[in-house]
């Protein structure tokens, strides 16, 4: 994937769910609160898991040249 892209891509998700903190922040709801902040952690979970399958792939790679 293009990083350009994948940063855009990432930027874009990020800001939604900064909107969505605001607005359940703005409306008082604790459910609001609480989704969007899960969102927050599932984003980065997901960037951690990304990181880390790509620098897998890249040893197995390393590997298959190697031998």
């Amino acid at each position: 994937m293009n990083p350009t892209l994948k940063v855009i891509l990432i930027v874009c998700v990020l800001l939604m769910i900064t909107y969505a903190l605001a607005d359940g922040i703005r409306y008082g709801s604790a459910l609001g609160i609480t989704m969007a902040i899960v969102s927050l952690l599932a984003l980065v979970l997901f960037l951690r898991l990304s990181r880390k399958l790509a620098m897998l792939e890249d040893q197995e790679d390393e590997e298959e040249s190697i031998g």
